[in-house]
């Protein structure tokens, strides 16, 4: 029976290890994967230490020394996605009320003309 968990597991693992991974694509897919968790104006010594606890307890560790990905890397990849978040967008006009005229100039309330569903 464990022979045959073996040849599972080997099987599952074939392509990921036939498969070179290059260290650029994966920073790449890192920056993806933790653009939403990393926070805009936070401490880059704090991201950093948080990334790499995420990395320890994902069980992954072994694959990031086995690209080749440093600490350094890592907060490289953090600065990327601290510095590629925009502004929060803020509109320049007052929300429409539904029982306020229209803002299309129609002379209709809001909820009778452009708010209708």
């Amino acid at each position: 029976m464990p022979l045959d968990i073996f040849k599972g597991i080997s099987k599952a693992m074939g392509p990921l290890v036939a498969r070179k991974i290059d260290k650029s694509e994966f920073l790449d897919q890192l920056r993806e994967a933790w653009g939403p968790v990393v926070k805009r104006n936070s401490d880059i010594d704090t991201e950093v230490a948080n990334a790499m606890e995420r990395i320890r307890k994902s069980g992954f560790e072994k694959t990031f020394k086995a690209v080749g990905v440093t600490e350094d890397d890592i907060r490289e990849v953090l600065l990327d996605i601290q510095n590629s978040k925009g502004e929060t967008f803020r509109h320049s006009s007052p929300k429409v009320g539904r029982n306020e005229p229209c803002p299309c100039g129609s002379g209709k309330k809001y909820k009778r003309c452009c708010g209708a569903v």
